[in-house]
């Protein structure tokens, strides 16, 4: 008698976080999906899924998750899939019809590649300070489709008569908290008039992001939102808004001792290969401490004192891994999204928790 052998083996459970997230279940062209997956995306994360048809379908958004969930894409992908299925007649000198506003220069230049990484129909620019009016002149002379910026800038070429946002259809406030809290609200204010008019239903869409979601934040919403605006949540009463993935340490040492301990950290937690980012409150503590002898030889900072250009080399250096230790003030750090590191050490406790997917993270 033939023996009868079965196979028994079960097909791993895709996880539930995978199911909503397939690309299967929204709106999304293949071309935007093979340029998602050249990204590393395939799937959408749960704050991607969860705010892609509120964006898509044009209702008015406050969404909050941790920092490092892919809260960018949250916008970027429904906002190109939307802009995609209306392109119309792409005119020379054509008014951008999204605008994003962030609050730092690199913070800025990474929500722009962002959203140029997945679409190679629309026009993407993005304005910043400290660099050339020329280039960003001739980027509107050609048109753009989805402008990225800092409220600095933005307001330059406003007043300048150069930038025309009367033609916007949205409106993306990114690290909506940190942009108010650094003061920038007088300038966001003066942005937003342009395009919008009071209790009109013509009004661009409106979609606030952050990690934190401090009372202004809605009173900012009672301001530039229609009143039935969707909330999306991702952290709630939660008392950890950070990134459940990271192991945490507070370290007690004097100040004089600091620069020594943190160097000793470096070494048991990231070795001499592995990248770390040392945070500090001021321009003048991240300088000393990058140039303190008990740190590594390799380590370089980044702060608002250092020339734009020079900034942006940095980043990309450590990105590449051309050195090991960045030293950065949390202002000019927040929101950025730098792959792979393996140490987060904050120089004393933060006011604001500002965190990356690593595997330890230090407090002094």
């Amino acid at each position: 008698m033939d023996s009868l052998i079965l196979d028994l083996s079960l097909t791993p459970e895709i996880p539930v976080e995978q199911k909503e997230g397939a690309f299967s279940n929204f709106p999304i062209s293949e071309e935007t999906i093979k340029l998602l997956k050249a990204r590393g995306v395939t799937f959408l994360f749960p704050i991607q899924a969860k705010t892609f048809y509120h964006v898509y379908s044009g209702k008015d958004l406050i969404a909050q998750a941790r920092t490092g969930t892919g809260k960018t894409f949250s916008f970027a992908i429904p906002l190109i899939v939307k802009l995609q299925g209306e392109l119309q007649d792409r005119k020379r000198g054509r008014a951008p019809q999204v605008l994003v506003l962030a609050p730092t220069r690199e913070l800025a230049n990474q929500v722009s590649r962002d959203f140029s990484d997945i679409t190679r129909k629309l026009a993407v620019a993005c304005f910043y300070g400290g660099t050339p009016y020329g280039g960003q002149i001739e980027r509107m002379r050609n048109g753009i489709d989805i402008l990225v910026g800092t409220p600095g800038r933005i307001k330059d070429h406003l007043q300048n008569g150069k930038l025309d946002l009367t033609k916007l259809k949205h409106v993306v406030l990114d690290e909506v908290d940190q942009m108010l809290d650094m003061g920038f609200a007088d300038q966001v204010e003066e942005i937003l008039s342009v395009a919008y008019k009071k209790d009109s239903e013509d009004n661009p869409q409106t979609l606030l992001f952050s990690a934190t979601c401090p009372h202004w934040v809605y009173n900012v919403a009672k301001k530039y939102m229609k009143s039935t605006y969707e909330q999306v949540d991702l952290i709630g009463k939660k008392t950890q808004k950070t990134a459940i993935t990271v192991e945490h340490l507070a370290i007690k040492c004097h100040w004089t001792q600091r620069a020594a301990v943190i160097g000793d950290v470096i070494r048991v937690y990231s070795g001499f290969h592995g990248r770390t980012i040392i945070f500090c409150e001021t321009k003048k503590e991240a300088q000393e401490l990058s140039q303190n002898v008990s740190i590594r030889q390799d380590a370089q900072s980044l702060h608002g004192d250092i020339p734009q250009k020079q900034r942006e080399i940095t980043l990309k250096g450590f990105r590449n891994g051309d050195f090991g230790v960045l030293v950065a003030t949390n202002v000019a750090a927040r929101g950025l999204d730098i792959p792979e590191v393996d140490l987060v050490i904050q120089s004393s406790p933060p006011k604001v928790s500002i965190l990356y997917y690593v595997s330890s993270y230090c407090l002094f």
